[in-house]
Parts: C-alpha cells; structure tokens; sequence
C-alpha cells in the first residue's frame, strides 16, 4: 500500500472507494461522501498536495482530503472526507491516511484540523470542540461531534465560534451538505 497525493486521474476510483465506504444499500438515509472528491476539485477551500489517495498497485484503495476552513476569525484545515473501501478497512489504510494529512498540514504550517466524526480520531489527537466553544449548525448532534486537532498548542482557548467549511460543503442555499 502506498499513500500518493491525488491527481484527477485518480477521481473514479477515490468516488468508488468512498461509495465502498458509505453506501449502505438497504438503508434510508446515506451520505453521499463520494460526490465530494469531485466537488472539492472545483472547491475554494481545495487544496491540492493535501488531498491523497491510498493505492493498492494501481487501485485506488483510500481517500481523504484536507481543506480550508475558518472558526471564527482563524483560518486552518477540515479533514474529510475520509473512507477506505469495504474490503480494505481494518488494515491500518484510514491510520495511515490520517497520519499522512496531519504531517503534511504540520509543514505547511496551518495551525489545527477539525472534523466531524467519533471518537475514532482521538487516536491521532483530535479532542471533542465542545470545551472551546466550536459549533458547526444549531444542530446539536453535529456540535457533539466536531474534533479538533491543535497543531499549534499555542491557539487552544483562543479559537471558538462557529466552524465554516469550504464552499463546497454547502447546498445552493448555504446548507451543510
């Protein structure tokens, strides 16, 4: 397995992984994370050497991406979204993923990463947003789980408000997606 930065050659098969991912076929209500590696090409917030694939030879086996975010008045990075293929997960690939995206946000220099998911992240230091007054909607299941990674440790109690994502996390009338 080797982890590369994304190139639009690799599109197909990053929408595939992150539908191998997601899709759950008997089930009402599903994310369509797999729009997304396509949409964020097309993104203000893309960002292109922090965008990365996974691949297994030649197939593209992971997906994850790192894009520009505000909280408040500060500028950094959300991660995702992230999925590895049905048939590959528990093999150390998201692992490897997550690593990888924080190391390269760590040389550029932005100072923290935030996302919205479990308890999964803590792994790798993400920490609930919940202390620091981070909310993403009024929805308070979606505040629950926003994480936040502080590379720089300087910042903690000094970011708070509300979580802004790239334009291309939102719906034509500025709904999150």
């Amino acid at each position: 397995m080797e982890i590369k930065t994304f190139e639009r050659s690799y599109l197909q098969g990053a929408k595939d992984a992150l539908k191998s991912a997601f899709y759950h076929e008997n089930s009402d209500a599903f994310f369509n994370e797999w729009e997304f590696a396509q949409l964020l090409l097309g993104s203000d917030g893309y960002i292109p050497e922090l965008c990365l694939v996974a691949l297994d030879e030649k197939k593209v086996v992971g997906y994850n991406a790192l894009t520009e975010a505000r909280i408040g008045g500060c500028s950094g990075l959300a991660l995702g979204p992230l999925g590895v293929r049905k048939e590959y997960q528990n093999t150390g690939i998201g692992s490897a993923l997550v690593k990888e995206c924080i190391k390269r946000a760590e040389k550029a220099g932005f100072p923290w990463i935030v996302l919205l998911g479990g308890n999964y992240y803590s792994r790798f230091g993400f920490e609930s947003g919940k202390p620091y007054g981070i909310t993403v909607s009024e929805n308070e299941f979606e505040n629950e789980h926003i994480r936040i990674l502080f590379l720089d440790e300087a910042l903690k109690y000094k970011i708070s408000g509300r979580l802004v994502y790239c334009d291309a996390f939102y719906d034509s009338d500025g709904k999150l997606l």
